[in-house]
């Protein structure tokens, strides 16, 4: 394989089409044509569906460009020096991210890696995925931590973590008091939620709709931060969901599987990158895997 069958691939990709890529490249079309086939066939697989009007990603080729995007990035630090011996990571890189990563994620890992690279300069803003995502296209952000994958053009995204959302009660609950928790349990209960358009309400939703009319929770709040759901769940005024990161110790998991719905984080940034962004995203890769374990590799 050849690094440039790779940069071919990846303008394919963003073009759309052979003969907008061809014209990109400065290539014919059978030129270029020749060099993806000479890349299928060492890969075994076909990395495009081709269509009358436009190309699309297979399964095989959805899997190959999440290492193209790697590689070409390593090779874009290598042509800028940035793996060079003593080459410190340095300047100012903003992040954005939703509320259960910025206030039990983020912390300790920035502070980690900010000591090891004391002349970081790191700052953080709170935002969902849709103020993420609109963010780092506005160029507001460097870096965006989102509950799902983009299909934006321009930008690409990699998994990082993955969270379980989970129901939660006081420990002092009557329902502990259960040898086994079951949904009638919890049927009559009121529910403190998170506000319509937040990531941890719609996989909640989800969930729930897969349950069909077994389960229908009476919603008695509905809040906009984490820090108010658990408060709320705290004070006893119902059973909430919340991200297995943010639970306090004042509150303990209800085991109702049926309940417990699965996440997960992407780190996210345009394609075109400033010098350094690609070491920062492996920093943080590497710190979670270290203090949380639960990377997907």
């Amino acid at each position: 394989m050849e690094f440039r069958q790779i940069r071919y691939f990846l303008e394919i990709r963003d073009a759309g089409t052979f003969q907008k890529a061809a014209s990109k490249l400065g290539l014919t079309q059978p030129a270029l044509s020749r060099q993806i086939f000479l890349l299928e066939k060492e890969l075994g697989s076909l990395v495009f569906e081709r269509g009358p009007r436009q190309i699309r990603l297979t399964h095989e080729g959805e899997i190959f460009l999440t290492y193209a995007v790697r590689m070409k990035e390593l090779w874009d630090e290598l042509r800028s020096g940035m793996k060079e011996p003593g080459k410190e990571l340095s300047g100012e890189f903003s992040i954005s991210a939703g509320g259960t990563v910025s206030a039990w994620i983020l912390p300790e890992i920035l502070k980690k890696i900010k000591k090891d690279h004391p002349d970081l300069v790191l700052s953080v803003r709170e935002g969902d995925s849709l103020e993420t995502k609109e963010a780092i296209l506005l160029n507001e952000v460097d870096l965006g931590i989102l509950t799902g994958p983009v299909d934006e053009h321009g930008l690409i995204s990699r998994e990082f973590l993955s969270d379980r959302i989970v129901p939660v009660a006081p420990k002092n609950h009557p329902i502990f008091q259960k040898k086994k928790q079951t949904l009638k349990d919890i049927k009559e209960e009121s529910f403190v939620f998170f506000h319509p358009a937040s990531a941890i309400r719609k996989a909640v939703e989800k969930k729930i709709r897969s349950l069909g009319k077994e389960f229908r929770p009476k919603i008695g709040m509905e809040l906009r931060s984490v820090e108010s759901v658990i408060k709320s769940v705290e004070a006893g005024l119902g059973i909430g969901f919340l991200s297995e990161y943010s639970l306090s110790s004042k509150l303990r998991m209800i085991p109702i599987q049926e309940l417990i719905a699965e996440r997960k984080f992407f780190l996210c940034h345009k394609k075109s990158i400033r010098p350094g962004l690609s070491q920062l995203a492996e920093e943080l890769v590497r710190e979670s895997r270290e203090r949380f374990g639960s990377l997907i590799e």
